[in-house]
């Protein structure tokens, strides 16, 4: 590691090295030698409020690679050294040292696996992983989804062809005048229309995805409610966790639109990452940002005044969308009232809410259909304010 695209830095004892809530940072830290401690003003649950590493291990990926606001600061516990590595020499370090790499992706497997979980989207208390998927799918029809309720019951019968719940997924299917065999498409390119299926929840994956042209829906059914996770345009990434961990999608995807898809397998991913580690070091990009809004999605659904949801959930969306966050800066979240909703994981029954905490900031107004900031600088005040107010409490 003593090429110079690679900084070797030394913070004594008590130096802050990031700090959380800071946007500014374009390179991550593999520590060398000494000890690091991460802490986080307002802990999720689950999550202990200082953290050490220590030789080997990294902090920083996230904002280097996305920009995203540091979620925890770092400090040095006595003199640390670190290799530091800036966010366009990242393919460099993969080509050179790919188990790091496969470290960082292991790493964020498990933290969105265990956000996941914090978020508490499961329908059911079931520790059988068929009476769950099940569960999923009678939900499912109850939301009015039946293409995605027959998709999830022929799932279910492919992953576990024998046992007590086949006669009970048969007898769903034919009330759905649905056939048992699940629909497949093949080829590393292929077209999705509106209403087709590029895989549920519960689903086994062996595929990556990237969207060469369209739109695509990462979404799950909570409560009687569709939560949108996050909504993919062209060139982006999704089902890479699949890839690492072997164990079923945590959410469902469906296109919005007539999309696009290329599919990279399971088999190959390996052989690709090697020969082009720019497509691993967009891996992480895309991982890291997925960990960073999964964490503040969580943080907000734990949050009690629904005022206080609203703008932080506000200010997520604009920071996650690479808004510039000042003063009198004018952001279109493009999303209508009832989408933010969705986005927030409330029901429409909180419009009235919403539509009171709209009318009473000025910075921000409902007129055209779509919710629009005016200063952005005053909602991530306004954010501020209850953060403050609500830490007091």
């Amino acid at each position: 590691m003593s090429d110079p695209l690679f900084q070797m830095q030394t913070f004594a004892n008590g130096s802050f090295i990031t700090i959380e809530g800071a946007r500014n940072g374009n390179q991550f830290h593999i520590i060398t030698d000494g000890q690091v401690i991460l802490k986080k003003k307002n802990p999720i649950s689950g999550d202990d409020a200082s953290q050490y590493l220590g030789k080997g291990d990294f902090f920083g990926v996230i904002t280097a690679m996305t920009g995203l606001p540091h979620l925890e600061t770092a400090s040095a516990s006595g003199n640390v050294g670190v290799i530091s590595v800036a966010r366009d020499r990242f393919a460099d370090l993969i080509r050179r040292n790919t188990p790091l790499a496969m470290k960082i992706i292991r790493s964020y497997s498990l933290r969105l696996r265990q956000l996941d979980a914090l978020l508490h989207y499961k329908k059911g208390n079931a520790e059988d992983p068929i009476e769950e998927a099940i569960l999923i799918a009678d939900g499912t029809i109850d939301f009015g989804n039946k293409e995605m309720a027959s998709y999830m019951y022929q799932n279910i019968l492919e992953m576990y062809p024998e046992g007590d719940h086949r006669a009970k997924c048969m007898a769903k299917l034919n009330y759905l005048n649905k056939s048992t065999e699940k629909p497949k498409k093949t080829g590393n390119m292929r077209t999705y229309d509106v209403g087709e299926i590029i895989f549920c929840e519960g689903e086994v994956g062996k595929e990556l995805f990237i969207v060469q042209a369209g739109r695509v829906k990462i979404f799950k059914y909570v409560k009687g409610q569709e939560v949108v996770l996050n909504v993919m345009k062209d060139g982006d990434i999704f089902g890479e966790l699949a890839l690492i961990d072997n164990k079923p999608r945590y959410a469902s995807a469906m296109p919005m639109e007539l999309s696009n898809i290329i599919t990279i397998s399971k088999q190959n991913f390996s052989t690709i990452t090697e020969t082009n580690p720019g497509l691993m070091a967009k891996v992480i990009t895309v991982l890291s940002e997925r960990v960073w809004t999964s964490y503040k999605k969580t943080v907000n659904a734990k949050l009690t005044d629904m005022n206080y949801r609203f703008a932080d959930m506000l200010l997520l969306l604009a920071e996650q969308a690479r808004a510039k966050i000042a003063p009198k800066v004018r952001y279109n979240f493009n999303m209508t009232a009832e989408d933010f909703l969705r986005m927030v994981g409330t029901t429409e029954s909180d419009m009235p809410n919403l539509l009171r905490f709209i009318k009473a900031h000025q910075f921000l107004n409902n007129d055209g259909n779509t919710i629009v900031c005016t200063d952005l600088g005053l909602l991530e005040r306004a954010v501020k304010g209850f953060k403050d107010r609500f830490a007091r409490t």
